[in-house]
């Protein structure tokens, strides 16, 4: 399956297979005990700098990516956070100063975070963290879509990476 359907939203829950891709953006290491600052913080960079319209020329679409790759272990442990767009080309020229980050061909598990944000975000993954999913640790990522923009939706989709899910 590629992204495209996880970026339609077309999944909502369960196990998928989605190609890797390449996001473009602001990238800062943290660990889950800094992290909520740090991401904060990227997320306010991210809008003063117009990353959008930076990448305008190379980016796939509107929806932005949060990536969480680089780990150096698993959720307690530090990892890179990087917030951009998915881009056309994985071979683009890419602004001076912005990060790339590939993530990986592999299975995924997909989960919802719908309604009042950042809330229900923090919610599903502390509900990853506390569950048994035998997670990959090599790349996870959430979308930010249309959905995530419709007024008392504010969907966003979760796709953590997992060990192979067929037997």
């Amino acid at each position: 399956m590629s992204t495209q359907n996880a970026q339609d939203y077309e999944v909502k829950a369960g196990f998928e297979k989605l190609d890797g891709f390449t996001v473009v953006g602001l990238s800062v290491i943290t660990d889950n005990e800094s992290g909520a600052d740090a991401i904060n913080q990227i997320w306010e960079d991210f809008f003063e700098k117009q990353v959008g319209q930076q990448v305008e020329d190379i980016r796939e679409n509107d929806f932005i990516y949060a990536v969480y790759s680089d780990y150096e272990g698993d959720h307690t442990k530090p990892y890179r956070f990087t917030l951009g767009y998915k881009l056309k080309d994985a071979q683009a020229a890419v602004p001076d100063g912005l990060h790339t980050v590939v993530t990986e061909t592999a299975d995924y598990a997909m989960l919802s975070a719908a309604g009042e944000q950042p809330k229900a975000l923090v919610e599903a993954w502390t509900a990853i963290w506390q569950s048994d999913l035998d997670r990959r640790f090599t790349t996870d990522f959430e979308i930010y879509g249309p959905r995530f923009f419709e007024e008392g939706l504010n969907e966003i989709l979760l796709c953590i990476g997992v060990n192979n899910t067929e037997e």
